[in-house]
């Protein structure tokens, strides 16, 4: 995997975008930017970068998006590259040329896509728009895409729960730095009768939507591809973002973002169960609608399974049903 950062510097109504005149994306109109070096953080990347190319020294950044390029033809051999993009908003010195980029500011609506990235058109409005982004691309060896996504990813959460909110005593709240931050991606799988799929792990008694944890660089949405695989065994389309649901379970210290997304069942290709997920018993029980999957959820008996996570994810999971039968049109 390489990682790279894209700088934009914004004032007003307007960013800077520069001319390439050597190396990658030479005769482009891009951001400043650049390779992250061993033991450099993306936000060291993006600060030396911005001074080697254009003189100025960044004060203050936002990161607004990852995008992931698949099979980005880079010095002649296909390769997997993340760019982590930041809007720099304070800097000091003034933009300057150099043998590497032509700096040029320019109105936002006032720019040429058609003089960038192929890339770009998809993506760079919403970041202009004060969102942030997630988004893949994948390549071709002539420097054209032959299939992306991007995903805008919400402000907020549709929910917030803690002890407090699934009927559990209030524990003292150690500081937020003791706390673990866990970002996960779930999907509320529909199959071609709109029937709601859910795990149920028949030895442990209780039902989840399936899903899990990031693995290595992975993007929300490509987490989520590949835990739909292997714990339903069906290739996906996504249908829409439903949001992140945030849970802090304050016993273990444990901050959770859930990132919900309503799926399409596609190709059945076969699971991939893990050793824990064999142990629990976890079959794939289809319901015929949100509602009589809803019922399946608030039947479970948390107080006789007496496992503390499973008040969190078992609300979740209910609120989230819910939440997705209020926006879905078929």
């Amino acid at each position: 995997m390489l990682h790279t950062t894209l700088i934009i510097l914004k004032r007003n109504d307007e960013i800077l975008l520069g001319m390439k005149k050597r190396g990658f994306g030479k005769g482009r109109l891009n951001g400043v930017g650049g390779k992250v070096e061993p033991d450099e953080s993306f936000e060291e990347c993006a600060i030396r970068e911005t001074q080697e190319e254009i003189g100025v020294k960044l004060t203050k950044l936002e990161h607004v998006a990852d995008i992931v390029f698949d099979n980005l033809y880079y010095k002649g051999k296909p390769e997997r590259n993340m760019m982590h993009v930041y809007f720099g908003l304070e800097w000091e010195g003034e933009p300057k040329e150099s043998d590497e980029i032509e700096p040029r500011w320019t109105k936002i609506s006032d720019i040429d896509y058609g003089k960038m990235w192929c890339d770009d058109e998809h993506w760079y409005p919403h970041v202009l728009a004060s969102k942030k982004v997630e988004a893949w691309f994948h390549f071709n060896e002539d420097d054209t895409y032959d299939d992306f996504w991007v995903d805008v990813l919400p402000d907020g959460y549709f929910e917030e729960i803690d002890d407090s909110d699934v009927g559990l005593a209030d524990k003292k709240v150690p500081a937020e730095a003791d706390y673990v931050r866990r970002p996960t991606s779930r999907g509320i799988l529909l199959d071609d009768k709109d029937r709601v799929a859910l795990i149920h792990s028949v030895n442990r008694g209780w039902y989840k939507l399936p899903g899990g944890g990031a693995e290595g660089d992975e993007l929300r949405r490509e987490t989520l591809e590949r835990e739909m695989l292997e714990e339903t065994g069906y290739e996906i389309e996504v249908l829409q973002d439903l949001g992140t649901s945030r849970n802090t379970r304050h016993q273990w210290r444990l901050d959770s973002e859930a990132q919900f997304y309503l799926c399409r069942a596609k190709k059945f290709v076969g699971t991939k169960p893990m050793e824990d997920e064999i142990e629990d018993g976890d079959t794939l029980e289809w319901f015929d609608s949100f509602d009589d999957a809803i019922a399946a959820l608030e039947s479970v008996k948390l107080d006789e399974i007496g496992f503390y996570g499973a008040y969190f994810f078992t609300r979740r999971e209910i609120d989230a049903l819910k939440y997705a039968k209020q926006v879905y049109k078929r």
